[in-house]
C-alpha cells in the first residue's frame, strides 16, 4: 500500500457512534499524571532546531518549534514513565476514522464459530477459543478470553509465520480495509521511529530505515474481550503481564482493562485512560535492546473478569527480521 489518503477508503464502515466510548469515558483521566505527545507535529516534521540540553536520554528535546516541543515531551514521557498517548492524530486517523475500525472489528467478530474455525490459524487470521485456538495468557494456570483478527503485509504472513493473510468474504474485504489501516498506522511509526532516534541523539533514520521497503514484520490486531461469564472453570485473563518483543506497540481500547506499569522501582499496575483519538505508545523488548536499556520495555496486562466487552485496535511495529538486536554503537 501507499501511504494513506485522509479520505475514507472505498467501501469503508460507516463510523460507529462515538456513544460506544460512553462507558468507558466516564474512567477516562485526562491528567497530566499520562503523558501526551503532539504526533501531529511529528508527522507535520517542521523541522525545526532542537536545543541540546545534555538531558540522560537525550542530547535532542528542546527548541522552539513544534517538532522540538513534541520531541521535548516524548522525551519527558520516556524518562518520567515509559510511555505516552499519541495525539493530533486528525489527519492520519480521527476519531470518527477509529471508530469505524471498531464497527468494523464488531462485525468480523460476529461471524459465526464455523466460519471463524474455517479461517483460525495457522491456515488464516484469527484465533480465539470459539475456534479452537487458544491465545497465549503468559502466566500458568490462566487462559487468555482475548479472541483476534489479525493482518500482516503479504511479504510477512506468507512466510508462515503465525498465520496466513486468509479472510472470509466481507464488505469491506479485509485486505483493503485493514491495510489502509496498516498503511495509516505505517505513517505513525515512521514519524515516531525518527523522533525516537532524533531524542536519542542518532541519524533520524536509524531505526526507521528498518522499516520503510515493506520488509517489516508489524501486524494489526483487531482484538475483542468478552464480557466475563458468571463463573468459570479455569481461571481465565484478558491478557496476562508481559511485555512486546517488538519495537514498539500502538494501542487502542474501546473500554477501561488495559493496565500499564511504569518505570523505576516499586512501580505498580496502573488503569490506562480510553480516548477516542488517540493512541497509547509502549515500548518494545527491540528498542530496549538496541538502547541498551536507555529504552525501556513497557510492562502491560489486560484484567481478568470484565465485566463489559472490550474491543482494542493493535499494532506491532516490528523491524525487519534482518535487523542486528544488539546495542547500537552509541550505547
Amino acid at each position: 500500500s501507499t501511504q494513506p489518503a485522509d479520505h475514507r477508503p472505498r467501501g469503508q464502515c460507516a463510523p460507529m457512534p462515538l456513544g460506544f466510548f460512553a462507558a468507558a469515558a466516564a474512567q477516562s483521566d485526562l491528567s497530566d499524571a499520562w503523558p501526551t505527545v503532539d504526533c501531529g507535529a511529528l508527522l507535520a516534521d517542521d523541522g525545526g532546531g532542537l536545543a541540546d540540553d545534555g538531558g540522560s536520554l537525550a542530547a535532542n528535546g528542546g527548541g522552539k518549534s513544534a517538532r522540538g516541543a513534541a520531541l521535548a515531551s516524548l522525551r519527558s514521557a520516556l524518562e518520567t514513565r515509559g510511555f505516552f498517548y499519541c495525539s493530533n492524530l486528525d489527519a492520519l486517523m480521527d476519531a470518527d476514522y477509529i471508530a469505524s475500525v471498531y464497527e468494523f472489528s464488531r462485525r468480523a467478530h460476529a461471524l459465526p464459530a464455523d466460519v471463524k474455525r474455517r479461517f483460525a490459524r495457522p491456515r488464516g487470521g484469527y484465533s480465539g477459543s470459539d475456534a479452537g485456538v487458544e491465545e497465549l495468557a503468559y502466566e500458568a494456570g490462566t487462559t487468555s478470553a482475548v479472541r483476534a483478527w489479525d493482518y500482516a503485509r503479504e511479504n510477512n504472513s506468507s512466510q508462515g509465520f503465525w498465520f496466513r493473510n486468509r479472510y472470509p468474504d466481507f464488505s469491506p474485504p479485509f485486505e483493503e480495509f485493514i491495510g489502509d489501516l496498516f498503511a495509516r498506522q505505517q505513517r505513525l511509526a515512521v514519524a515516531l521511529l525518527e523522533g525516537l532516534a532524533e531524542m536519542l541523539g542518532l541519524e533520524r533514520d536509524a531505526f526507521s530505515r528498518r522499516l520503510r521497503d515493506g520488509a517489516e514484520l508489524g501486524t494489526v490486531r483487531l482484538l475483542r474481550y468478552p464480557k466475563a461469564e458468571a463463573a468459570a472453570a479455569v481461571p481465565d485473563v484478558g491478557i496476562g503481564a508481559h511485555t512486546d518483543f517488538e519495537a514498539f506497540t500502538l494501542m487502542h481500547q474501546s473500554a477501561a482493562g488495559l493496565q500499564l506499569r511504569a518505570v523505576g522501582e516499586g512501580a505498580g499496575w496502573e488503569d490506562a485512560p480510553v480516548r477516542p483519538a488517540e493512541f497509547v505508545v509502549i515500548i518494545g523488548d527491540v528498542l530496549e535492546r538496541m538502547t541498551n536499556g536507555v529504552l525501556q520495555a513497557t510492562p502491560h496486562r489486560v484484567l481478568p473478569s470484565l465485566p463489559h466487552e472490550r474491543y482494542a485496535i493493535i499494532r506491532f511495529n516490528a523491524l525487519r527480521a534482518d535487523t542486528p538486536v544488539a546495542p547500537l554503537a552509541p550505547f
